[in-house]
């Protein structure tokens, strides 16, 4: 006999299966709804929360990179594509790059001289990341167990630049609007300061060969904020002995030996210390460096008119006491007679001299003036014609302008008898010296080479003295607003 299912039966059973599907659909729709987000904050969101800061970076490198060129190519900063001045302020109002089309824009401006008249620049750079994906985000976007993301600190802009609206396009408060998005898009901010690298960080800066000084030869260091030199290197007691052991000597190459006694540390390329136990501080036979050539600076003002010379007996009397970033300035045709330089009544006197000819005369810097002499020939005279009354080596500084043709030899030659006070900045210059002088100040060159018993002091404020080589990068700031 054949017994047939109750239909009632099959209605349970159909049933409870469209539950079970409906169960099934609802945790398989959380579960993708949870999935979709969470891969369209990580996916999307993160990534361009990340890229954005490398685009700000990337524009802080270009702009960087023209700030260098003030120094190292003063004709072509800031001239390339995409540059604008206006109102102080450098501007690059967008670069696209990347298989994202990240974007960057860059705003640079001058924003203070130090005491040598050195600019400083600030930096403040914009990177901007578009979003994909969907337009919204969760408050719960973790990446993994305990680990959550970041929604509110990204700051997505979906409709409206959020920093134009609240804080204006520059963030002071200026120029608040609401400023439409062509897409979603994450925006980070990021300022950085550029300061000037000036060129005495040692007594001794030498880009290749190396020979001296004698064996009696003494390099050791003071610091004139505290008074004239006296040596002090071998008491430490004394309350200047910490500075009078940074006579250091930094030589791009190897070296079999360094002769005489040297109060400091000592850095080479490659050498190999012979009498090291006459070298007070560190060796480091691991430290190379490259000096790029010096060019004439393009920031000075108009030269006056007279005199444009000195031949014979010739005198400087400044009709302005001047600034570091605006000293009196003369240029030179000739340099084979006796300059002296007059301060400006009492007051600290700023004086620059450009001279396209050899130097082979005196020059006496009377007190109360500060001296900067760039010249393009080389230099022969005596030690005793750098006459420098203040005794202050950073008072009367030579800049040797580098040859345009690298085959073009620039030559130094400091001869007996006498003594000298001063800084000479000339990384294209073979540098000879001859006698037993004693110096105070710091030395850049190409080549050393000296035979005598010099002694040597260099002067710690040195560090802070100078026209600026290069800049580095000394403060960065992410504006997280």
């Amino acid at each position: 006999m054949r017994i047939s299912k109750s239909s009632h039966r099959q209605a349970n059973v159909l049933l409870c299966v469209l539950c079970v599907i409906l169960v099934v659909s609802v945790i398989g729709g959380n579960v993708l709804l949870n999935c979709v987000t969470r891969y369209n904050t990580a996916a999307s969101q993160v990534r361009s929360w990340k890229e954005s800061l490398d685009a700000a970076e990337a524009g802080g490198d270009l702009a960087y990179a023209e700030i260098r060129k003030t120094i190292l190519d003063p004709t072509n900063a800031f001239t390339g594509s995409g540059w604008t001045y206006s109102g102080g302020v450098y501007t690059n109002s967008g670069v696209t790059f990347g298989r994202d089309n990240l974007t960057t824009s860059s705003k640079v401006d001058l924003f203070y001289y130090d005491p040598n008249g050195n600019p400083w620049y600030r930096i403040r750079t914009k990177g901007i990341s578009p979003v994909t994906g969907l337009r919204r985000i969760t408050m719960d976007d973790r990446m993994g167990v305990g680990t959550r993301g970041d929604s509110l600190l990204r700051k997505i802009d979906f409709n409206y630049d959020h920093f134009v609206a609240t804080y204006g396009p520059n963030g002071d408060n200026v120029g608040k609007t609401l400023l439409p998005v062509s897409q979603p898009q994450i925006s980070r901010r990021v300022e950085l300061v550029a300061a000037p690298i000036t060129p005495f960080e040692a007594a001794i800066k030498d880009a290749g060969t190396f020979y001296g000084l004698g064996d009696a030869a003494q390099i050791d260091s003071y610091n004139s904020a505290n008074g004239a030199y006296y040596f002090a290197a071998n008491n430490p007691s004394d309350p200047h002995y910490s500075d009078s052991r940074s006579g250091n000597v930094e030589i791009n190459s190897a070296v079999a030996a360094i002769r005489g006694m040297l109060y400091g540390n000592l850095a080479t390329n490659g050498g190999t210390i012979v009498r090291s136990n006459y070298i007070t501080g560190t060796i480091d036979n691991n430290v190379p460096f490259t000096l790029p050539p010096f060019k004439m600076p393009t920031d000075l003002p108009l030269p006056q008119n007279s005199p444009d010379k000195a031949n014979g007996n010739t005198t400087i009397n400044p009709q302005a006491a001047g600034t570091p970033q605006s000293p009196n300035y003369y240029v030179f045709s000739s340099f084979n007679g006796n300059l002296t330089v007059n301060p400006y009544g009492n007051s600290m006197t700023y004086v620059a001299i450009h001279t396209t000819s050899d130097i082979t005369g005196t020059i006496d810097v009377k007190p109360n003036v500060h001296v900067v002499i760039y010249f393009d020939g080389n230099v022969n005279i005596k030690a005793r014609d750098l006459n420098n009354e203040t005794g202050v080596a950073g008072n009367l500084q030579l800049y040797g302008i580098s040859p345009t043709d690298p085959s073009v030899s620039q030559t130094i030659t400091i001869s007996p008898p006498g003594n000298f006070a001063a800084t000479i900045y000339a990384p294209s210059a073979d540098y000879i010296m001859n006698g037993n002088p004693d110096i105070t100040g710091a030395l850049v060159c190409k080549t050393f080479y000296g035979n005598g018993n010099t002694s040597w002091h260099y002067d710690r404020q040195l560090d802070h003295e100078g026209d600026a080589v290069d800049y580095r990068i000394i403060s960065y700031v992410e504006d997280t607003r």
